[in-house]
């Protein structure tokens, strides 16, 4: 049976050319695959905001944001909050039921229908309703020419065309049904058609419609086409695959339920949706995988899946949104193997071997897995607070009512309790030195026990008797000059150990920390960089022990609380803080930046249970966080033990979220780009939003006004900006975002002019001195001419600051060409010309060949000086009476006027040819740069969107072609 399955996988992932299949998502998966049940699971309904728990279809538009159809209106989702289409006469829609939803890739417009057969489109932030198709739009499609096609109820299947109605097919058509429930047309350009009466397929050049007849003839679920280039067909008693054009076959006959949605990802990987049974997923390196509400599925009804373009799947249900995702940490509890979830203690073998203890005992970590470290012995069931290891690798467990006990890694070498030197039995931490012996801190003070020169065990006391702030010791610290510091429920002291003959002296030192915030209690002391680091009650307190120096980090310095469990430091140098209200990151650059007096303020993340903890809340103990030998994190919680790896966060830090600016409003009513402000403007407001899913809630934004500000301004995790009372200038407000520690998104921006009041204005001044002339009996004509230069100065100011506001509305920032605004009405207008004048312009667009790679090597920085070099390359080829705009991202449009299209195309082609010759050593060796090109006429596409359309669609050609060549249409 397990040689029969996994043959039939094979099938699935055979090797196939990636991207031949308009179904797969265009962006490579980060990470390894992982088992189904290892992803973070998350989920939202109607309590979170989603307007309907039944979300029909998923999909994601080029702004990252998510696209839910609804049973109570079509829904945008930004990781944060979702927004909801749902007034009618905003949509023009004849009901707020949708059932589904489309994405074009031509002009990135959202498309949604269902109830009523009504049809919309989300365009530049306005609806319009399409020609609709009563009584129900099953299933909307967008193929690869930007036709589309609509499945209907009643009416067959329809086909839409710069958002017109322009075909229709019908039982006329060869189709056995009116029915039709989903289409698809592949790449080899076939349209096929779902209906409830089985599938059909009318093949490129045939007008008429076929039955594929090794298909039951009845309702057909799900249409997918596969990377490999064939077609998978769900239906409601399983899966059939594509052999060979109308030939289809059985396909894994155990999945015999009625499959509802199918989705591959980039690693072909296949998702499958089922009506009843949950979700599935079919994978080569772990086979067949289900997962339905008995692991947290809400509902078993899935209705659609996607993968976003960070990696996330998202999976639709009846009973809401979920998104499977990688976990930023990973945790291990008793269903994993822990001898008890409650953690109080870690530590580390010389084998990498992570020890954890808990109420019920301790645990082993290693590469095979999780397991009890002494199931049979006593200390199976002992509850642990505290471990060490000596430099013999023998592990010492403190215990909560049973002492010290040390293991060698096979059994129990030595038990000290209270029969036996000790004076308390709850040795809440160890420390261990190979000459000084051991300490032990312990609710009735410090024991100290070591060899005397017989090689007996015996102890010493330490107390308040003997100096000690206060007996409760909390925490232990030996720094590498010998001195001992000991935290307790009072304060810090410091111990110099001397020793004298076969005992100790020890001279104590109270630390003064009514400076650091009246700290008292220390949950946890540890070195590093010359530095002690001290979680306390009141903060986090630091000492440079070369200068004897103290400080303390708080909510002053923008930590989010003053209450802190354990410190420890990652693989990358970040400050890792354990509380009770979940860990604490604060980036390595950030804390010596406020550590060396540079800067105010900490940048901090804090985490918390949707970043993968199964709690988030970090316990004291001996030691409760721990940094292992390979750089990660572990983190004793009250509900197991959790790991975070600081690679993770640097590669979610890598794939920066886009920001969108969302809203502008000025006292309350919304603001065009360019607008000019009323000078009795008080106040403008900014909301914008950067949707990112893998970490939604930890991302930072940062804002500049220019004009106003120098400098970013951190905003943290806040989405809007204020500012109030602006002086009279010409601004342009930009917004970036990043994930904790990464790299900053390339910025959106708004442009605006804030007017001056009436006592400021030229004109004003102007009547000013106008009539003080005439009450002056005119003055004298110096007096005249100096108030005429006056006005003529303050004129041409105006004129001036007009002309750079036009400017920047209409310039691309980073190339200064023309932007696509300025480009749309040059192009209008040249039209406009061409049919006065009877002559005719082309239009060429050009595409940065793999400039993805450029910016995913290199950097935005390195993207951003090749975009801006090939500009000046554009700018110098062109003749005078041409036109050469960036038309966004690495994509540039050159207006050809008055040429027919073969001229067009040899100029098109000395383009080409000179970016590919273009050197590029100086940024990055060895570097090459090419360009494809698609060109149309208006001598075959006269009006404005079909020449934009023709182009597009050569371009495309250009680059499925092998790119670095030009293609023109007709």
């Amino acid at each position: 049976m397990k040689y029969t399955l996994f043959s039939l996988l094979a099938v699935f992932f055979c090797i196939s050319s990636p991207g031949s299949s308009a179904a797969v998502y265009e962006k490579e998966a980060t990470g390894e695959q992982r088992p189904l049940n290892d992803y973070l699971v998350r989920h939202w309904e109607t309590r979170d905001g989603l307007p309907h728990n039944s979300v029909n279809e998923l999909i994601q538009d080029d702004k990252g944001y998510l696209w839910l159809a609804t049973w109570q209106g079509p829904a945008r989702f930004n990781g944060r909050r979702f927004d909801i289409y749902d007034n009618l006469r905003e949509t023009g829609l004849p009901d707020i039921g949708m059932y589904t939803a489309a994405y074009s890739h031509c002009d990135n417009s959202i498309y949604v229908a269902g109830s009523r057969g009504g049809i919309a489109r989300f365009y530049d932030g306005h609806w319009e309703a399409l020609e609709s198709a009563p009584p129900f739009v099953n299933h909307l499609f967008t193929d690869d020419n930007c036709n589309l096609w609509v499945s209907t109820s009643e009416l067959g299947l329809l086909v839409y065309k710069n958002n017109q109605r322009t075909a229709q097919f019908t039982t006329k058509h060869g189709l056995n049904s009116m029915f039709v429930y989903e289409s698809l047309v592949d790449s080899q350009g076939n349209l096929w058609a779902a209906t409830n009466k089985g599938l059909q397929v009318k093949k490129v050049g045939q007008a008429r419609f076929e039955a594929i007849k090794a298909i039951p003839e009845r309702l057909i679920t799900a249409l997918l086409e596969l990377q490999n280039g064939s077609l998978l067909v769900g239906t409601e008693n399983g899966l059939y695959q594509q052999k060979a054009n109308t030939e289809f076959e059985r396909k894994l006959p155990e999945i015999d339920r009625r499959i509802s949605t199918l989705f591959q990802s980039p690693d072909k990987q296949l998702w499958l949706g089922t009506y009843r049974d949950g979700l599935i997923r079919i994978s080569d390196q772990y086979g067949i995988e289900s997962f339905d509400t008995s692991e947290g599925l809400p509902n078993n009804h899935v209705l659609d899946i996607i993968q976003d373009r960070e990696g996330s799947f998202w999976v639709s249900t009846h009973g809401g949104l979920v998104q499977f995702r990688d976990a930023l940490f990973s945790t291990y509890t008793k269903k994993d193997g822990l001898t008890g979830n409650y953690i109080r203690a870690l530590a580390e073998s010389d084998k990498s071997e992570i020890i954890v203890g808990s109420s019920n005992g301790v645990s082993v970590i290693d590469e095979t897995g999780v397991s009890a470290l002494a199931p049979d012995t006593s200390l199976n069931e002992q509850s642990v607070l505290s471990l060490a290891y000596d430099d013999k690798q023998q592990l010492h467990i403190g215990t909560y009512t049973d002492g010290l006990y040390v293991w060698d890694g096979e059994r129990i070498v030595r038990h000290f309790d209270t029969t036996n030197l000790l004076k308390a039995d709850e040795v809440r931490q160890i420390e261990l030195d190979p000459k000084l012996g051991k300490f032990l801190a312990t609710p009735l003070g410090i024991t100290h026990l070591y060899q005397n020169s017989q090689g007996q065990w015996v102890s010493q006391h330490i107390s308040q008797e003997d100096g000690l702030t206060n007996n409760y010791t909390t925490s232990l610290h030996l720094d590498t000059q010998g001195t001992l510091w000991a935290g307790s429920i009072r304060g810090v002291d410091s111990i110099d150990i001397v020793a004298q003959s076969d005992k100790f002296d020890y001279r104590i030192t109270p630390v003064d920390l009514t400076k650091q915030n009246n700290a008292e209690l220390a949950f946890h002391i540890t070195e590093h960089s010359g530095y002690l680091w001290m979680a306390t009650d009141r903060g986090l307190v630091v000492h440079n022990i070369e200068r004897n120096s103290w400080q303390i980090f708080n909510r002053d310095q923008g930590l989010p609380f003053d209450n802190f469990m354990s410190v420890a430091f990652d693989g990358n140098g970040n400050l890792w803080l354990g509380s009770n209200r979940g860990p604490v990151m604060v980036e390595h650059d950030s804390f010596t930046k406020v550590l060396t007096g540079q800067a105010d303020k900490l940048n901090v993340q804090r985490y918390s249970e949707v970043d993968g903890l199964e709690s988030a809340q970090v316990n004291s103990g001996g030691p409760s966080m721990l940094q292992a030998r390979d750089g990660c994190i572990w983190l004793a919680t009250s509900n197991g033990v959790s790991e975070v790896d600081p690679k993770t966060i640097t590669e979610i830090g890598n794939l920066p979220p886009q920001v969108n600016i969302e809203s502008v409003k000025a006292d309350g009513k919304t603001v065009i780009f360019g607008e000019e402000l009323s000078a009795e403007t008080d106040r403008i407001v900014f909301e914008f939003v950067a949707p990112g899913y893998l970490m939604a809630e930890q991302i930072d934004y940062q804002v500049r006004l220019v004009g106003f500000d120098e400098n970013w301004v951190n905003k943290n995790s806040l989405n809007s900006a204020e500012y109030t009372t602006l002086p009279a200038n010409d601004y342009i407000f930009q917004v970036r975002a990043r994930y904790p520690g990464g790299q900053w998104s390339q910025p959106d921006y708004f442009a605006f002019r804030q007017s001056a009041h009436i006592w400021m204005q030229a004109w004003f001044w102007i009547v000013a001195s106008l009539s003080v002339a005439l009450l002056a009996l005119f003055g004298v004509k110096a007096r005249l001419n100096q108030h005429n230069q006056t006005r003529l100065r303050l004129e041409k100011m105006v004129k001036e600051k007009t002309a750079d506001l036009e400017i920047i509305a209409r310039q691309d920032p980073l190339t200064n060409l023309g932007n696509r605004r300025a480009f749309d009405e040059r192009l209008q207008h040249e039209l406009s010309r061409c049919r006065r004048d009877g002559t005719y312009l082309s239009l060429a667009i050009l595409d940065v060949d793999y400039f993805k790679d450029v910016n995913d090597h290199y950097l935005h920085t390195v993207g951003d000086k090749v975009l801006v070099r090939i500009a000046e390359v554009l700018r110098d080829e062109i003749r005078d009476i041409d036109y050469v705009a960036r038309w966004g991202g690495e994509e540039f449009a050159v207006l050809i006027t008055n040429s027919e299209l073969e001229v067009a195309k040899e100029a098109s082609e000395r383009m080409r040819e000179r970016i590919a010759a273009t050197p590029f050593n100086d940024l990055v060796e060895d570097m090459k740069i090419t360009v494809s090109i698609g060109v149309a006429s208006s001598f075959h596409y006269a009006d404005h969107a079909g020449l934009l359309v023709a182009a597009d669609q050569a371009l495309y050609q250009a680059k499925s072609a092998g790119r670095n060549r030009m293609e023109s249409k007709p």
